[in-house]
């Protein structure tokens, strides 16, 4: 755990990308997003349809592809608050700082990875996976965690499950798998559709359908933060909500035109599967209320002790890690 809460003192900036209506008037917010997917698709299209703007906010983007860079950047103060899963905060709580971290907004209802094979399956069964090499995510991270905690549950061997390959950068996993490493792994979106369009991978299952509901990416800050600037949080968490309940009836095709400014190198056919594979995958991938699931969270933490990052004893009660003040009042907001 301490040398989780070094790393996050020791992270370096990453690229960042602003977007949004700039206007003297409006609030200028930084965000540190862990990495860009379609995953977080509410939160594109609150930016893009303007919800974000209508607020008065002005928000600056900085993609870190790794939590502990998310969380050292909302810890230093240099991004106003933080997009990573539910164990970033969960770590810094744990941690020796005095200025907790709170889930203020949710987004995702649980894991938006996939399965998938380097060879087509035609009748896939988890056995296969036994002394097989499986290329995962950053230790400690939600997707490997997640990942791990399905691969117990179909009774995959322990030697294979400890043998997952940890070690490679997000930016790096498309040309290690390119280069032939792994049988199989988890990929996100848009990276699953181009390595498919290659022929190198096969779909084969959602990680996300076979956990359940188990939030996996949240908005958090500084408990200081929040104090200070609750109106600026406020106004954030209406533009997600608007956005949540836009991407529920609006057409496929009309959120990927939506979104297709933050995946510029994607042509849109493929935003427009990308956007299709999350929606009909047979699970909700993403909330459907700004207010964090109760049950969600503790499941997460279960699988953070099952995956051994979290002990028992350190579990953190939700009235201490959540508030659910400005996403009860966003909900509110859209009713009125």
């Amino acid at each position: 755990m301490k040398n989780w809460i070094g790393a996050l003192a020791l992270a370096a900036f990453a690229v960042s990308a602003p977007f949004g209506a700039k206007a003297e008037d409006k609030i200028k917010l930084k965000m540190a997003e862990v990495v860009r997917s379609q995953f977080y698709i509410p939160m594109y299209v609150a930016l893009a349809k303007g919800f974000v703007a209508d607020e008065g906010l002005e928000v600056e983007m900085v993609t870190t592809n790794a939590g502990d860079r998310t969380g050292a950047l909302v810890l230093s103060g240099q991004a106003d608050f933080g997009l990573a899963g539910p164990e970033v905060p969960i770590y810094i709580y744990n941690g020796e700082s005095d200025d907790k971290p709170v889930i203020f907004c949710a987004l995702t209802a649980t894991d938006g990875l996939f399965f998938v094979s380097r060879k087509k399956i035609h009748k896939f069964d988890w056995s296969m996976v036994n002394g097989k090499k499986v290329l995962g995510w950053r230790p400690g991270s939600t997707p490997e965690l997640y990942l791990e905690y399905v691969l117990k549950k179909h009774g995959v061997d322990e030697a294979t499950v400890k043998s997952i390959v940890t070690n490679v950068a997000p930016p790096a996993r498309d040309g290690a798998w390119l280069s032939g490493m792994g049988d199989f792994g988890i990929f996100n979106e848009p990276n699953l559709t181009k390595l498919e369009k290659e022929g190198v991978a096969n779909f084969v299952a959602s990680v996300g359908k076979e956990v359940g509901r188990a939030d996996y990416t949240v908005f958090f800050a500084k408990k200081s933060w929040l104090a200070k600037n609750g109106a600026a949080a406020q106004k954030w968490t209406n533009a997600i909500a608007r956005a949540q309940a836009w991407v529920k009836t609006a057409d496929t095709k009309d959120i990927a035109e939506a979104i297709s400014p933050y995946f510029p190198a994607l042509p849109m056919d493929d935003n427009i599967a990308v956007v299709n594979r999350y929606r009909n995958i047979g699970v909700g991938i993403w909330a459907e209320s700004t207010v964090m699931d109760k049950a969600g969270l503790a499941k997460a933490q279960e699988i953070m002790v099952v995956g051994g990052v979290l002990p028992a004893d350190k579990i953190v009660a939700y009235e201490k890690l959540v508030t659910t003040d400005y996403a009860l009042k966003a909900q509110a907001k859209l009713t009125q």
